[in-house]
């Protein structure tokens, strides 16, 4: 009976669902999550806003990510180590109308003053401040160095940082850009403004020898290195602030008189650096001098079974020993050398000692018009002389480095393979024979365009042109077609 009656009594307590109380449910329901989505879309925009307020308030070298494939606002390790150890306030004034300042050179620059703190940078409109241009005996868009500790300034053009491609220019009638060399220019002109001791380099004239291309005399630069041409012939001596000395691929023999003065060069000290042309001679002074510090040149060029460029044996990469400071900034480890001359060293003393940092595999050879010898040959080498001076008695540390040649840093190969480590490792091996000094010779960036290309694609272009795009329209008039029958 309790039952019974329950039944009755909720047939007449029955819901009202009438539609005007259905629709006043779902008003109140939809309001209330309409509420929550308003809140929540507020909410959203406050934290992206109060996101975006702290990002702005972070160092350039932070919130700027280089997602370039040149990574053109990348700075190298060199300049951030050479930056931490900044002694000296150095104020960076670029004279440009803001319009006018190229944005990727805008965010490098913002991007390296922000690595120091000693280092603070402005920028200034010369049409609002013509007196600018005055004061630095400078023209516009240029980019003025300074300390004032030292006194000593530099001008970096923008011409200097963002290089122009001049044949582009001759062949397609409009301007391009070849080369991005920021880093470079920032870190040399402030090397040079804080007072750093500046290097001389004697490249040697009088014997077939080869010019130093613009980019290695631009890498010497940076570091400090400042280039004079010397004939030994006609000065009679090695000046007195010679730091070193380069004998870039002769093409002839020196005389005994020039030997002789490069054998007391080392042995009181100096620096030697030859690098060996293949028209250069086999025999004479200059390989007897060799012989004498037990560096023994073999005979036609050195050929490598192993270690070639797509089977021609005569472009070699050989491998690369280089450690400590001759390894510095060698990216890929490869060297590229071409018909080179190869040698063998001899044993250590107890005043020369030999090393050897680029060296063919075991399936080199010494190719010459009259023997194949096969073996391991060196294609770069450093040999040093210790001694003591002569008036005072301290121990002296003379070198003579060697290459096998000169194509290491000819153009004609550091720049159709720029991913390569020739002038890095040359540079290298500039600074350590001078030593007590900084290589900060950064290259400029490539800023020609790389394309993702198949070459002779075969299958692989069949597939990704024709296949793919098939089966991905049929998959879709197949979704279609389900959705429109369902």
């Amino acid at each position: 009976m309790k039952i019974i009656e329950k039944i009755k009594e909720h047939k007449l307590h029955k819901p009202d669902l009438s539609g005007q109380t259905v629709r006043a449910a779902f008003a109140a329901r939809t309001s209330r999550h309409g509420a929550y989505s308003i809140a929540a879309i507020v909410l959203v925009l406050v934290i992206a806003v109060v996101v975006n307020l702290l990002a702005g308030q972070l160092p350039s070298n932070i919130r700027n990510l280089d997602i370039s494939s040149n990574k053109v606002y990348e700075i190298s390790d060199t300049s951030r180590a050479f930056l931490k150890k900044l002694d000296h306030d150095v104020k960076i004034t670029v004279i440009a109308e803001d319009a006018s300042i190229d944005d990727r050179l805008k965010t490098f620059l913002e991007k390296y003053a922000s690595l120091s703190d000693r280092i603070k940078m402005t920028t200034v409109d010369p049409v609002l401040h013509p007196s600018i241009l005055t004061d630095y005996d400078t023209q516009a868009e240029t980019i003025v160095v300074e300390c004032e500790d030292t006194g000593l300034s530099s001008v970096i053009s923008f011409s200097d940082i963002l290089v122009a491609d001049t044949s582009y220019y001759y062949t397609e009638s409009s301007s391009s850009l070849a080369s991005f060399d920021g880093d470079g220019q920032l870190t040399g002109a402030i090397n040079q403004v804080t007072g750093r001791e500046t290097k001389k380099l004697y490249a040697s004239e009088g014997h077939g020898e080869a010019e130093l291309s613009s980019s290695i005399t631009n890498m010497m630069k940076k570091s400090g290195i400042t280039v004079e041409a010397l004939n030994l012939l006609m000065s009679g001596s090695i000046p007195e602030d010679c730091d070193m000395l380069l004998i870039n691929g002769p093409t002839s023999d020196l005389s005994e008189a020039e030997s002789t003065q490069l054998d007391q060069y080392i042995k009181k000290g100096g620096s030697v650096m030859l690098l060996m042309s293949e028209q250069g001679p086999e025999t004479g002074n200059l390989i007897n001098l060799l012989e004498s510090y037990k560096i023994t040149m073999e005979k036609g060029y050195i050929a490598d079974m192993q270690r070639c460029y797509q089977g021609n044996y005569y472009y070699i990469f050989p491998n690369v020993a280089a450690s400590g400071d001759m390894a510095q900034n060698l990216s890929s480890g490869m060297v590229l050398a071409a018909n080179s001359r190869g040698f063998t060293l001899g044993e250590d003393s107890e005043e020369i000692a030999l090393s050897s940092f680029l060296e063919t595999s075991e399936n080199g050879y010494a190719v010459s018009t009259d023997s194949e010898k096969q073996g391991t040959y060196g294609i770069a080498a450093k040999a040093v002389y210790t001694a003591q001076a002569e008036n005072d008695g301290q121990v002296v540390n003379g070198s003579l480095t060697v290459y096998g040649s000169n194509s290491i840093i000819d153009e004609s190969i550091t720049e159709a393979f720029a991913s390569l480590d020739n002038k890095n490792l040359f540079m290298n091996s500039v600074v350590s024979a001078i030593g007590d000094m900084d290589n900060l010779s950064i290259d400029a960036k490539s800023m020609q365009v790389q394309y993702n290309t198949v070459q002779y694609g075969g299958y692989i272009s069949v597939v990704l042109i024709f296949i793919i795009p098939i089966i991905v329209l049929i998959v879709g008039f197949v979704c279609w077609m389900r959705r429109r029958k369902a």
